[in-house]
């Protein structure tokens, strides 16, 4: 059984301030789910985190809710000893609460069943390519532009310019070499899935499916590198991404309540999959 000092040394435990969670991508092959719940739960509690986010093996999710973590998404298909089950346990009752489910749930049926038409011609003097890291302080320039809070600090160049450094791949929407739009795809080789995200698009270069365009450059990037689950976290809030990805083939599997802090308050965020 492992202490807290030992949760610590988990690299796949990860303790995120900045969005008043526990965030756990995995856990040791002997691990027993219900002494590892406790100690998760004592820890969250200890730190004042909000919530416990964590990615379990399908066999073991039984006990995972025995313990009081609860089912919000799945990446499954079909291996039964990958950490697909995405649960989650709120040590905070309103953080587990949301009261915008209904409308949500409209987003996911209108995104579901509206036409899917061509996407518009992209104006003259638009150019679309992958951006290195020399391109870190204009990145940050425009998340932070467009949104209010974000997940992660991207605020800071420095940081973005090291995601690009670890092995993360950005694409920028330029219109007369000012970014306009950028989108980003993490793959994590060790669980064998790859994250889309960082969407943003400046509010008067909208209407062009940059999102679209950039994340579909960036799947073609990504098959080079080889066979991941795609999967995204897009605002629930967000008739216009959820609709990219159902546009791109991504199947929507799941709404973490509450999971971060983005545009100024924590939102519900749905899981899509590829």
């Amino acid at each position: 059984m492992l202490n807290t000092m030992g949760l610590c040394s988990l690299k796949s435990v990860i303790v995120d301030e900045r969005n008043k969670r526990l965030v756990v991508n995995g856990y040791p092959e002997e691990t027993n789910p219900a002494f590892f719940s406790r100690e998760l739960i004592d820890f969250a509690v200890a730190r004042k985190l909000e919530k416990i986010w964590l990615w379990a093996i399908p066999a073991d999710v039984p006990e995972f809710l025995g313990c009081g973590f609860r089912t919000e998404g799945s990446l499954f298909r079909d291996k039964y000893d990958e950490f697909a089950i995405s649960l989650a346990y709120y040590v905070s009752f309103s953080r587990g609460n949301s009261d915008k489910l209904e409308s949500e749930n409209d987003i996911i049926n209108t995104v579901r069943t509206e036409p899917i038409r061509r996407m518009p011609s992209l104006p003259q003097g638009m150019e679309l390519k992958l951006l290195n890291e020399s391109f870190a302080p204009e990145i940050s320039k425009l998340l932070t532009q467009v949104f209010k809070t974000y997940p992660s600090p991207v605020e800071d160049d420095q940081y973005v310019q090291s995601l690009i450094k670890n092995g993360n791949i950005f694409a920028g929407a330029f219109f007369e070499e000012r970014l306009v739009a950028v989108a980003a795809a993490y793959p994590d080789d060790t669980l064998k899935r790859c994250e889309m995200t960082d969407c943003a698009t400046l509010k008067e270069y909208r209407g062009y499916s940059l999102s679209q365009r950039l994340l579909d450059i960036l799947e073609q990037e990504i098959q080079k590198y080889g066979s991941y689950i795609l999967f995204t976290l897009a605002r629930a809030q967000s008739y216009g991404m959820n609709r990219v990805f159902h546009k791109l083939g991504y199947r929507f599997q799941g709404r973490l309540i509450k999971n971060c802090d983005i545009a100024g308050s924590f939102e519900d965020m749905n899981l899509w999959v590829k």
